[in-house]
């Protein structure tokens, strides 16, 4: 068996191995972001780009898209999202105390204007954030980032 045979049997069988560790467990509700929604009184336009480009990976609600059904895509996206939780998890919004809520809103400000979120990954499967988007979502947590 020639090594070209034997890389791609090996390729072949890890995409099928990969396939059994397919997760979609992000899943709930657009009201486990409810809590942070009303206590800062977003406007429905902020409200709007945090559903098409943020809760994905910082709340407990993703929407998956098609391609999240190939098994290693699947444990990269996984990975992306645990990872979106752990900096800020919309849906836990509550448990947070005040000053973490501050410091949160007012990192929203920094990583939007500095263009480090959304992530440059997601970014070429979900489009980037037009200029007025951008702009909406800096003028409006520029109100946080003195705190």
């Amino acid at each position: 068996m020639s090594v070209k045979k034997i890389i791609l049997a090996v390729v072949v069988l890890t995409v099928v191995v990969l396939q059994f560790f397919v997760k979609k467990d992000n899943v709930s509700s657009y009201e486990s972001v409810a809590s942070f929604e009303k206590s800062f009184n977003v406007p429905e336009e902020v409200k709007t780009i945090f559903r098409a480009s943020c809760y994905d990976c910082h709340s407990n609600h993703t929407k998956y898209p098609w391609y999240a059904s190939i098994g290693a895509v699947n444990l990269l996206l996984d990975h992306h999202i645990e990872e979106g939780k752990e900096h800020l998890n919309f849906s836990e919004w509550s448990t947070y105390p005040e000053a973490r809520q501050l410091h949160k809103l007012a990192e929203v400000y920094e990583e939007v204007e500095e263009d480090e979120m959304p992530l440059k990954v997601y970014r070429l499967t979900h489009g980037d954030l037009s200029e007025k988007e951008k702009e909406t979502l800096i003028l409006w947590a520029a109100q946080f980032k003195e705190h």
